[in-house]
């Protein structure tokens, strides 16, 4: 067994290798580069990924997708000629092409290779299922799923250092994480971990595309520019412009912009000062996420703030960095903010398939590292205060940012119907960023029912009970103490789509011809 490290990022995904003498290395893409857009393009059963389908993207964007991380497990749904995708089969199109090429560059077989994939530290259940079946629908061994904080965290090393609180600022393309890790020599531990899903370089980028478009318009003419403005074809070359834009103004004050349509051409120019105010509210929210990670740490007991980790391509900009440094006051530190996840994971993978050899004291993930519960997790009820009877809340049964594993977190709830001969136990997780009882801030990720209990009175009591492992897997045990009868519920990441669908989806990408 060969063990690699496979970032899966929404714009950008890597893959590194570590055999545990010499540093990480990273497996270029065939055009040489380090990082390998996460894009497909679909040609009925051709379909091509990484560079070459952006290119593709700009003379038939219809045909590509972009950005699928956002939508893992999630009912998206992608159509091309006549054949149904799932997000998870799109980003098992992007695996498998990452993978094909490893194995051709480490000199072996695709079945020889397993894997440490990341997911964002703030990925729930569902994602993380989701994120786990897209592995597995690619043909590739699954050696763990490793949030990528902590897998940063390996890389940057700070496990080393013998005290401190350090936050890990992780900006990618589509999410964002903000995960406090405390510091020990026996490594990291997380304390908090929050973020946004729907939060990346994906929105820096369409801020530049609206000052894009404004100034084409300015140019050309209204008209001229609402036309444009309907076209995908010009829309994704505005979309490619504004990519390369963002990474010239890294380093540059300025730079101008060639737009062309219906013969009208256009050169623009676009200031880093114009770009940072037209984003600012983005920084502000990242900002606040940190603020609010802290502030849940510090009600944890953790200690000072003493540096921060910029990881992620999107915290190369240059705003990134001054924000942070100005609002909390401390170091800053940013090293191959684009490469560190996947080097990290390659150093836990190697640790996985080799534990023998595991002995390099950078190697923080060799032993489990001890994590949270990213979100909240409760039981769907019916709220005995709503006369009604139909009003249905969450109640919470294990907080966000619990530490992992968690054992036996026990509650008990009472039957509301007289003769109730079956109960129905819905497991839901926390959605959005503060955990809610309000059922449209939370999500079912499991559901059974508990039969054959004898005729309850109004009233009877209910043991739920809640066991999550130190992989965030999860089983939920209800039963009725009288008669004792159980129901046990488990996430196995095995994934979101049934098995049906799943053998559907293989028997389609067997179909594929795949390249990169």
């Amino acid at each position: 067994m060969i063990a690699i490290g496979i970032d899966l990022g929404t714009t950008f995904s890597v893959v590194a290798h570590f055999d545990g003498s010499a540093a990480p290395r990273v497996i270029a893409a065939p055009d040489g580069r380090a990082t390998t857009p996460s894009v497909v393009h679909f040609d009925d059963r051709r379909i091509t990924v990484g560079s070459d389908a952006g290119q593709l993207g700009l003379i038939e964007p219809e045909r590509v997708v972009r950005g699928i991380k956002r939508h893992m497990g999630t009912p998206f749904a992608l159509v091309f000629d006549g054949n149904e995708y799932t997000p998870e089969t799109a980003s098992a199109l992007i695996l498998k092409a990452l993978v094909a090429n490893a194995a051709s560059e480490l000199g072996c077989a695709v079945g020889e290779l397993a894997a440490v994939v990341t997911v964002p530290a703030y990925f729930g259940v569902t994602e993380r299922e989701a994120t786990a079946q897209a592995v597995r629908l690619a043909g590739i061994e699954l050696l763990d799923l490793v949030a990528e904080p902590v897998a940063a965290a390996a890389f940057y090393g700070v496990g080393r250092a013998e005290s401190g609180a350090v936050l890990v600022f992780d900006l990618g393309g589509g999410t964002f994480d903000t995960t406090m890790l405390r510091m020990a020599q026996a490594g990291p531990e997380v304390v908090v971990t929050d973020g946004a899903a729907q939060l990346g370089g994906l929105d820096w980028n369409e801020r530049l595309c609206d000052l894009l478009q404004e100034k084409f318009a300015d140019t050309v003419g209204p008209e001229t520019a609402e036309t444009a403005a309907d076209d995908a074809a010009f829309l994704e070359h505005v979309g490619a412009a504004a990519e390369k834009a963002k990474i010239a103004l890294t380093t540059r004050q300025a730079i101008p912009v060639t737009l062309e349509y219906g013969g009208e051409r256009a050169v623009v120019e676009i200031t880093r000062a114009e770009f940072e105010a037209a984003s600012a509210h983005l920084v502000r929210n990242c900002v606040a996420v940190a603020d609010r990670t802290l502030a849940a740490a510090g009600d944890r007991g953790c200690g000072s703030l003493e540096k921060i980790l910029l990881v992620g391509g999107a915290t190369r900009m240059p705003m990134i960095r001054a924000a942070l440094e100005a609002h909390f006051g401390v170091e800053v530190a940013i090293f191959e903010p684009d490469l560190a996840v996947a080097k990290g994971a390659a150093m836990h993978a190697h640790s996985l398939a080799s534990p023998s050899t595991a002995t390099d004291a950078r190697l923080m993930l060799a032993a489990p590292v001890r994590t949270v519960l990213p979100r909240a997790l409760g039981v769907l009820l019916h709220d005995s205060g709503d006369p009604s009877g139909a009003a249905r809340i969450v109640h919470h049964v294990v907080a966000a940012n619990t530490a992992l594993p968690i054992r036996g977190a026990r509650v008990r709830f009472a039957t509301l119907l007289d003769g109730q001969d079956r109960i129905r136990v819905e497991v839901y997780e926390q959605a959005g960023a503060v955990a809610s009882p309000e059922l449209r801030h939370n999500r079912r990720v499991l559901d059974g029912e508990l039969i054959d209990v004898p005729h309850l009175p109004a009233g009877s009591p209910i043991d739920v009970e809640f066991d999550i492992g130190p992989d965030g897997r999860i089983t939920c045990t209800a039963m009725e103490p009288r008669s004792g009868r159980r129901l046990t519920l488990e996430s196995c990441v095995e994934g979101v789509i049934d098995s049906v669908d799943s053998a559907r989806q293989q028997t389609l990408l067997a179909g594929l011809h795949v390249h990169l």
